[in-house]
């Protein structure tokens, strides 16, 4: 009977890894059909385009306008933004390649301007290709001839050199590089399913090494399809950590004045650097993943954007550029080497969150595999600090409450190591910390000097220390952050009227002064936010928008991984420990707090002339968001058995579409 039962089991798990074999084999078959393959793609090619400036110029009947640039590979065709005067104009707008040296037209197409999108790309397509393997200079070139003699087209143009800025010709630079890299994400893909379900549903791991594993599996996954400088702000955190390795390296604040960074030569790429990551991002990944440097001289680079912060958020990532240059790792593999740096760090914290809290592991679990949490982790960003802090901060709470036992001074001063940590790295979490009021005074254990003391000095004592630690808390959050005490107090008394700031002065931000003389224009505010943008702002705290806010995930994905989250919050019999009507209010009111803190700041950085509050993105809460989801937790909704696995299954099986999801979102850029 038993080997019959094996021999059901060992059918079952092989014939699910097949299915999900089938599927995501299925589905890459489908995403190289449509997007990559340019011979059936839709688009017929890959396109590229630059930004865009205010200025414009009128395209009257014949007159030409010509763009340069350089290209290695295969053209099939140009993407164009035209901007016609109030409804598109009948006629055809003739569009050349031609090269640059010789004049010789190389391939062409008529385009009927009819069917052009008003103030939206357009992608038109050569009538026959223009194959070449050789890196050239072209020359783009387009005449519209409508059918009204006075009909006219306006075209967005460069500001900075007049040539048109949305015409970048769209081409191929290799296709067989940007095979090599679907491949390897196709491998990749097909490959964490498998692990993923065999840790969950085959191996007998703990619960804290079934959700590592799974996250270094689904994190490979998101790193590549989402490369560095892709997250959100990702460039000044990279600038920050070279800062910091600077300092390491024993440059001074002198030779550090005017954001001065001193880097390798070679750590400069137009392409890898594009935070709206594109084709040619992957080939130049695919080109230089293992490269090691050629020249490890530091030059300084002047005009970098950093942040003015804690350090102590970047020491990770500067260690590994450091670490990186010692190995003589190349620009790819020394950007990686960082990413890998915080994800690690980021995994350490979750791992040991999930190992001591009595209650609530798949919060944390569930939270950590949110697409937004999972992109942040895999980069630079500070926020990959503050949000491991922020979870091991409330797990090792609530490891304190449940344990019968006395405190320790090791475990009081750990819990203040980290509160220390966590409160300069951003100063809106800092109030997260007054949680450790929650902790049993009955629990603390002073049986040496402190066991003969009086109540009243006892009492004296204990506020004596509270004190010194919300001091030295204060301290460093000024030394760290002096730009915010100094907002906040330059910002408490308002003297002008806001109609005649709107008048003369409509860039000004809100401040406490301005929302407490016009309290109906901070409602209207918040309100007109709610409703806009109130959307938005739930699918950002799942990762619906990822990249640098410009890759949209499909809004079924987002509604799984919301489902998912609703059902971590049901009571499990793994549950050691029941928070208390305290507990639960303490949390939902720090929550509420830092919240309301992530809206002041928003609103400080508001133009007094926006309808809607800016700024404000669904990752400023996610190092609270145990707090939230934790209070949640009761035994109204209770599961009779333990859902961990299969929810770690099913999030990180839906975290590897969403993957594929951004995967396509860039292959169409």
């Amino acid at each position: 009977m038993n080997d019959k039962k094996k021999i059901y089991k060992i059918a079952v798990h092989t014939g699910v890894i097949a299915l999900m074999v089938f599927v995501i084999s299925l589905s890459m078959f489908f995403i190289k059909g449509m997007f990559v393959n340019p011979a059936t793609s839709k688009t017929g090619g890959y396109f590229v385009n630059d930004n865009y400036d205010k200025p414009s110029m009128e395209l009257s009947q014949g007159e030409t306008v010509v763009q340069e640039f350089s290209a290695s590979g295969d053209i099939y065709g140009v993407k164009v933004r035209f901007h016609n005067a109030g409804q598109p104009q009948k006629g055809s707008a003739k569009v050349e390649l031609i090269d640059k040296n010789t004049g010789e037209v190389l391939a062409f197409t008529l385009a009927n301007t009819e069917t052009m999108l008003n103030d939206s790309y357009t992608a038109i397509n050569f009538d026959s290709p223009y194959l070449c393997n050789d890196k050239k200079d072209y020359l783009l070139k387009i005449t519209p001839m409508f059918e009204n003699p006075n009909a006219f087209m306006r075209i967005w143009q460069s500001e900075e050199n007049n040539s048109i800025a949305f015409g970048i010709i769209s081409y191929i630079a290799n296709p067989q590089k940007t095979y090599s890299f679907f491949n390897i994400i196709w491998i990749i893909a097909v490959l964490s399913a498998v692990i993923i379900y065999t840790v969950c549903f085959i191996l007998k791991l703990k619960k804290e090494n079934v959700f590592i594993i799974s996250l270094l599996c689904v994190s490979l996954l998101f790193t590549l399809i989402l490369p560095p400088y892709s997250s959100p702000d990702e460039e000044a955190h990279i600038n920050s950590a070279y800062k910091l390795a600077n300092k390491m390296q024993g440059y001074s604040e002198n030779d550090l004045m005017n954001e001065t960074i001193y880097r390798r030569g070679e750590d400069y790429s137009n392409i890898f650097e594009d935070k709206y990551t594109t084709v040619f991002s992957y080939e130049y990944i695919h080109d230089n993943f293992f490269k090691l440097s050629k020249n490890n001289e530091i030059v300084p680079n002047s005009e970098n954007w950093v942040v003015y912060d804690f350090n102590g958020v970047y020491t990770l990532g500067a260690l590994a550029i450091n670490l990186g240059r010692m190995l003589h790792l190349g620009y790819v593999p020394l950007m990686y080497l960082g990413r890998l740096f915080n994800l690690l760090f980021f995994a350490l914290c979750v791992y040991m969150s999930i190992k001591i809290t009595p209650i609530g592991k798949e919060c944390f679990m569930v939270l950590s595999f949110l697409p937004i949490t999972l992109h942040i982790s895999n980069s630079f960003s500070r926020d990959t600090f503050v949000i491991s802090l922020g979870f091991l901060f409330v797990a090792y709470l609530l490891k304190l409450i449940n344990q019968k036992e006395k405190y320790t001074i090791k475990q009081l001063l750990l819990l203040l190591v980290i509160c220390v940590l966590l409160a300069p790295s951003k100063f809106i979490y800092s109030v997260m910390c007054v949680l450790i009021l929650l902790l049993g005074k009955d629990k603390f254990n002073f049986d040496f000097k402190f066991k003969r003391m009086s109540a009243k000095k006892f009492n004296a004592t204990v506020i004596g220390l509270a004190v010194m630690v919300i001091g030295l808390i204060v301290i460093v959050l000024y030394n760290t952050n002096k730009w915010v005490f100094g907002a906040i107090a330059s910002s408490l008394v308002n003297t002008t009227p806001i109609e005649t700031l709107l008048q003369t002065n409509p860039d000004h931000t809100f401040n406490i002064g301005i929302m407490l003389q016009n309290p109906m224009v901070a409602v209207q505010l918040i309100l007109n936010t709610i409703f806009t943008n109130g959307a938005y702002y739930l699918k950002s705290v799942a990762g619906g928008v990822l990249g640098y806010n410009s890759i949209y995930i499909s809004d079924a994905f987002i509604f799984i991984i919301l489902a998912l989250v609703l059902v971590s919050t049901f009571a499990t019999p793994d549950d050691k420990y029941q928070l208390r009507k305290r507990d639960r209010f303490s949390f939902l009111a720090v929550f509420f707090l830092v919240l309301a803190l992530v809206v002041y700041v928003g609103i400080s950085w508001t133009p007094i002339n926006y309808k809607t509050i800016y700024g404000i993105q669904g990752k400023y809460l996610m190092p609270a968001m145990p707090l939230l989801l934790l209070a949640c937790k009761n035994k109204i909704f209770t599961v009779t058995k333990d859902i961990y696995r299969p929810l770690c299954f099913a999030i990180a099986a839906t975290d590897i579409y969403v993957a594929l999801n951004a995967f396509v979102v860039i292959l169409q850029r």
